[in-house]
């Protein structure tokens, strides 16, 4: 770095001794530098050692596998801000802003460095490439951060908290633009008028070369070197800048773990150690009977139960709004509120740290009180849950919502007995009928035993496919029409299938979802069982709940299979011509997506690719749909509780139908089936199917003309009469 030392010695005349006299002498930076460092950062680490500790006090997680899958996911998710662009303005100005300070960062560290070394620069190419992209990236911060106070000020969107702590970190931000610029402008500018005042004008070019690739600090750098500031005063402007934009950034970086902009330091972690497993897939409890036995502490009751990684989502929450403003109980005027259930978290965590951090013992609750961990959460709020995941798909640093809700609720059900009254039914039913009506078990299969087109595992043990039925599509009257399509559909591509019968148990997923671990691991080891002695390979199911929890839970208890959602089987036989569809009746037709097949699953495309293969149909999207589509109001068990607070969220999703004016709502899931249909009745609409694909596909089937043997010529003897047929045996497991 050149200073005044260097101007003097290359003076020509004697003013140039008077002229460094006035100059700032650097020497005193190395230990102001030092002071700074020692203050700042031995402050910082004192709060993340807190921080890490209490993170670390959690349970273990196994977050360390597969590097490579993680490394390409912190690049899309985290360095690339591939969520953000959801909202694409606001996303847009967010990366930048981020991808900006990532570049700065550089030279905030070559600032500190040259405190101690004030020759060093970046070698070789690297310092003109950098300065460039330096002084360019630091103007499109700048604007950003204006975009953010116009945002903030004046359109004030609703999912925003809003804060001064927001609109100073701004100030931070921008401050650290403004002071860099400043500092190259008035440095190198002061520089170079003193070098000409001291007559060398050569000396003066040399120095504005130095930064005559920085477009922003060569400009100043010009403007003051021409202007009638004094030399000397530009430079201790310039030095105050220098320690100004020092200063913001070690107040900033210690503001960061106290307050909610921790998740600058903590995103990157944490989309760098997000769940890999299915997203599908809820924790598996361990030795359940065994610990419900011993009376321990299951899913989340107490601060203690958080893994360290449930604890790093409570520290990355920004508080964006985006889970809640895409949340339907939200929506629809429930206590819910995804972001609040983590800041509730999070704070009753500070609050318990240093309890937590002196291992002493959590105060044992008073009698009928509400747990320690959830006194802060509205039991409703938990209750209203519908587990679509549109929280954790629209955040952009992969916290995970509903794992949390979920563990609450299995806290509240398997450790305190205390959930909705309706529940209980439904429990009752589970348990003793395995399903959620509480209907024989013998007539889960009544609907198949009169058809000749519907074998059982027991007639067809060797099938290519088991179509899992499940409850709906088994005892519900609506449901069924569904199931005789997906039959009719099979028959007619020539898939050799068979069903379990009466033998088949509901899949576990209201269970599992309403926080009954230990029911939900009865019922899927009773199906594994029976699919792993039949020597089940390959699943069709028609219920996405059901699909899901094959797919993605069956494999923790030891049921490995090839899973498919009917809708996902039909586009393959449509693909492949074993399915000739000609007789449609023109329709305009919305497509509701079900959360379990689309966000759970990532299916998209089959089911609209079958209803556009299907001639006459006129397939239009509803605003929400795919992965900003709106659940019908049935998941996490909801389809068996009574819906008092607010607006009916299957009332909201119809509105939202009705706007693309359908003649035919169609689903891919009976609870949606179900929901729509009920809305629809609710709302007063009429002339508007609900339809499952399925049934799309079946109705347009074209039908075989049944073949009609040729009559023998008259001068053959006619055949001998056929043998009577023999009555097929009752099929008792049906």
């Amino acid at each position: 770095m050149l200073d005044f030392a260097t101007i003097a010695a290359g003076a020509v005349d004697g003013a140039a001794a008077g002229v460094h006299a006035a100059m700032v002498d650097y020497g005193y930076r190395t230990l102001v530098g030092a002071l700074m460092l020692l203050i700042g950062l031995g402050t910082f680490a004192r709060i993340m050692y807190v921080r890490t500790r209490l993170l670390l006090a959690g349970k273990p997680e196994k977050r360390w596998d597969l590097v490579a899958e993680r490394v390409k996911r912190l690049l899309q998710i985290g360095i690339g801000q591939r969520k953000m662009f959801k909202e694409p303005a606001s996303g847009l100005m967010h990366a930048f802003t981020f991808w900006g300070f990532s570049v700065l960062s550089i030279r905030t560290t070559l600032l500190f460095v040259n405190a101690f070394a004030p020759d060093f620069f970046l070698p070789g190419f690297l310092h003109p490439v950098y300065d460039f992209s330096k002084d360019i990236t630091e103007l499109i911060v700048l604007t950003m951060v204006l975009g953010f106070y116009y945002r903030r000020l004046v359109v004030k969107p609703a999912r925003i908290h809003y804060s001064g702590e927001a609109l100073l970190i701004l100030g931070f931000i921008g401050g650290l633009m403004i002071t860099d610029f400043l500092y190259d402008g008035l440095h190198f500018g002061g520089m170079a008028k003193a070098a000409t005042l001291a007559g060398n004008p050569d000396l003066a070019a040399s120095i504005l070369a130095k930064i005559a690739h920085a477009p922003v600090g060569s400009a100043l750098a010009s403007y003051f070197h021409t202007s009638s500031f004094d030399a000397a005063t530009m430079q201790w402007i310039g030095e105050a800048n220098y320690w100004t934009h020092l200063t913001i950034i070690l107040v900033f970086l210690n503001l960061l773990p106290i307050s909610k902009h921790f998740h600058v330091i903590t995103a990157l972690p944490n989309v760098f150690l997000s769940r890999l497993e299915p997203k599908g897939a809820l924790t598996l409890i361990d030795n359940i009977e065994d610990r419900i036995i011993a009376e321990e502490s299951l899913g989340l009751g107490r601060v203690e139960d958080l893994s360290w990684k449930q604890t790093l989502d409570l520290y990355t929450c920004t508080e964006c709004g985006r889970c809640t403003v895409n949340c339907p109980a939200w929506n629809t005027d429930k206590p819910l509120n995804p972001a609040l259930i983590i800041k509730d978290l999070q704070s009753h965590l500070y609050d318990e740290k240093d309890r937590i951090l002196s291992g002493g013992e959590a105060p044992a609750a008073q009698e009928g009180a509400v747990p320690p961990l959830i006194a802060g959460v509205n039991p409703d709020a938990i209750w209203s849950c519908t587990t679509c995941r549109s929280c954790s798909e629209q955040c952009p640093v992969m916290i995970e919502h509903v794992d949390k809700i979920v563990d609450m609720r299995r806290h509240m059900m398997l450790n305190l007995n205390e959930f909705p009254a309706e529940l209980k039914v439904t429990l009752k039913n589970l348990e003793n009928k395995s399903n959620p009506w509480g209907i024989s078990s013998a007539k889960r299969g009544a609907w198949a035993k009169k058809r000749e087109d519907v074998p059982d595992l027991k007639s067809n043990p060797n099938a290519e496919w088991l179509y899992f039925v499940g409850c709906a599509g088994a005892y519900d009257d609506r449901a069924k029409q569904v199931t005789e399509a997906v039959v009719k559909v099979l028959n007619a591509a020539g898939v050799d299938f068979a069903i379990i019968g009466k033998k088949e148990k509901c899949s576990g997923d209201p269970a599992r979802r309403m926080g009954h671990e230990y029911l939900f691991q009865e019922q899927a080891a009773a199906n594994i069982e029976q699919m792993n002695n039949a020597g089940v390979k390959k699943v069709i199911a028609s219920c996405p709940h059901c699909f899901n929890t094959i797919k993605n839970e069956y494999p923790q208890l030891g049921g490995e299979y090839e899973v498919v959602h009917h809708s996902q089987l039909i586009w393959r036989l449509v693909r492949e011509g074993k399915l000739d569809l000609k007789q449609a009746t023109k329709m305009r037709i919305t497509f509701h997506d079900s959360c379990y097949l689309g966000r759970y699953n990532d299916e998209y495309d089959a089911p609209r690719e079958t209803l556009k293969a299907v001639p006459g149909v006129e397939l239009v999207e509803m605003e929400r749909s795919k992965q900003l589509g709106m659940c019908c109001g049935a998941g996490g068990a909801r389809m068996y509780m009574e819906e008092k607070i607010g607006t009916r969220v299957n009332q909201l999703r119809v509105e939202q139908a009705m706007e693309t004016e359908p003649e035919v709502v169609a689903v891919s899931c009976p609870f949606c089936l179900t929901m729509v249909k009920d809305g629809l009745k609710e709302k007063e609409i009429e002339g508007v199917q609900t339809l499952d694909i399925a049934e799309v596909v079946a109705n347009a089937l074209v039908e075989k003309a049944p073949e009609v043997a040729e009559a023998p010529p008259a001068d053959e003897a006619p055949a001998a009469e056929p043998a009577a047929p023999v009555p097929a045996a009752p099929r008792d497991d049906v």
